[in-house]
């Protein structure tokens, strides 16, 4: 369903206040509690895309008590109630068993009132407060052990009028090993630290994608597009940063488009069907509305469950960044069908 862009972002200007705080620092103070009172869901996420092969990408996505939004949740897990199932995902493009699962939030979980530590049995662990943060990963076929330095970088998606969902990210820079079948992997570079808290509503979202790149060792840029009922766009938006720039957030000449899709829809765990973008393409202009960045992508079939109610995967790149070339690869969500 068409939607004029002035119309799209007026009302994304009326529902939340995040646009307001393009550009500006990350504030220490801002909410980054487990779930509490209203709150009852909150998201833990760390991404490191662009990872060299066979790892492609790594993420640890947490989610602490089961959300309303349908495209969210992961119902099959729960045992007890929403508020006492949580559920992780250790994403990345080689396979392991246990990469997602779930855990009672009661029985399992060590959750800090300030976060400071963010346990999941004996599987994950995030400890730490802003800015600097260890992650450590624990499975017979995969290790992890990172420490990620969060800068005052921030990309604010959602900040929806009276509390009912915030949702943010932080430009992090990390380095530490992972190991798979006995091969250890050193690592480095930039990554991203998420948190969201929402109240028990069921949003109607029938489409989400998330995509990071590391344009190189100091600019990240994200993208994500939310759809609504009848494909209505929610959001659509290119975010950039830096480590010297808070850099802002562009939707001017905005456009996504899959490409080519698998043959055959995936049922997921929860009971959903969804077909997985296999190419896509995507753009968005500056301030001057001249072309700031152009991806042409291909996806390298590495998509796992679990980030929330869809996939997380990988894919290979090229295009442009403010007229200069690009490749690589990127870091790709899907809930939903395109």
């Amino acid at each position: 369903m068409a939607i004029s862009t002035p119309l799209l972002h007026g009302l994304q200007r009326t529902v939340s206040g995040s646009r307001a705080l393009s550009g500006t620092p990350f504030d220490p103070s801002t909410p980054f509690h487990p779930p509490r009172g209203r709150h009852r869901t909150v998201h833990y996420g760390l991404m490191f895309p662009g990872l060299p092969a066979p790892l492609n990408f790594l993420d640890f996505i947490t989610v602490i008590g089961q959300p309303k939004v349908k495209a969210f949740r992961n119902a099959q897990l729960i045992e007890t109630s929403d508020a006492d199932t949580a559920n992780l995902l250790a994403g990345t493009a080689v396979r392991f068993p246990g990469q997602f699962r779930g855990f009672q939030v009661e029985r399992d979980l060590e959750l800090a009132p300030d976060a400071s530590v963010i346990r999941f049995g004996t599987d994950f662990a995030l400890q730490g407060t802003y800015p600097d943060f260890t992650v450590t990963y624990r499975n017979p076929e995969f290790l992890a052990d990172l420490r990620v330095h969060a800068t005052d970088k921030v990309a604010h998606f959602a900040k929806l009028r009276g509390g009912l969902y915030d949702h943010w990210s932080l430009l992090c820079e990390y380095e530490g090993t992972v190991e798979h079948h006995g091969t250890r992997y050193d690592l480095s570079g930039l990554s991203t630290l998420e948190y969201a808290r929402a109240v028990a509503v069921d949003l109607p979202i029938g489409f989400f994608t998330y995509q990071i790149i590391n344009i190189d060792a100091d600019t990240q840029v994200l993208m994500v597009e939310v759809r609504g009922p009848l494909g209505v766009p929610l959001q659509q938006a290119v975010y950039v940063r830096s480590r010297d720039d808070h850099g802002g957030v562009y939707e001017d000449g905005y456009h996504y488009r899959i490409t080519e899709r698998e043959s055959t829809p995936r049922h997921t765990p929860a009971g959903r069907d969804m077909t997985l973008g296999t190419a896509f393409t995507w753009a968005v202009d500056d301030e001057n509305g001249r072309p700031l960045i152009h991806i042409d992508a291909v996806a390298n079939d590495d998509y796992v469950y679990g980030m929330t109610g869809g996939y997380v995967g990988s894919y290979r790149y090229t295009g442009t960044f403010r007229g200069r070339a690009i490749s690589g690869t990127g870091y790709v969500e899907q809930i939903g069908d395109a």
